[in-house]
């Protein structure tokens, strides 16, 4: 476990760099549209670009499940503020406060309970029953586009990602 992947800094001129061209954008835009048309209603629409042939491939769509909340207004205060013990990339717009549980392995997801802070390392697809659970859910790797940034989004859970350790 852990030998195929490695943590790796990446200069900021690389991560500010952006992947795909303005025609690339294009191509995505129509195919999105086509997709939609389609399916007559807003889609989530993934896609991958293959490293060695450049090609651009659809790889899932599913019913979009934020931008239908578009027109929802909520409000929240903020009655008092704590010490500062992790900083990253917010990942929507809720407030989220429970008992926290760290998470080092999947063994471990019985320990959360509904409503507790889920913090972990990272998240894969096997981590989503207990993603579920948590009122928010914190950790050190990742990006907004990142497997718990976008489970987060999906089930409007508040994330933080990406804090390091």
């Amino acid at each position: 476990h852990g030998k195929q992947v490695r943590i790796e800094d990446v200069p900021q001129a690389e991560r500010d760099r952006f992947c795909i061209t303005p025609e690339e954008v294009q191509e995505l835009a129509k195919q999105a549209v086509q997709i939609e048309k389609h399916y007559g209603r807003p889609m989530d629409i993934e896609w991958a670009k293959d490293g060695h042939t450049g090609k651009l491939f659809i790889v899932q769509a599913r019913p979009e499940t934020v931008r239908s909340r578009g027109q929802v207004m909520e409000r929240y205060t903020l009655h008092s503020q704590g010490k500062v013990v992790a900083e990253g990339r917010a990942i929507g717009h809720r407030i989220g406060a429970g008992t926290v549980k760290v998470i080092h392995d999947i063994s471990e997801m019985n320990r959360i309970q509904p409503g507790d802070v889920l913090v972990t390392d990272m998240t894969d697809p096997d981590w989503e029953p207990i993603m579920k659970k948590a009122a928010a859910i914190v950790t050190n790797r990742g990006g907004r586009t990142c497997h718990a940034a976008i489970i987060a989004r999906e089930l409007g859970i508040p994330a933080v990602v990406g804090c390091g350790d």
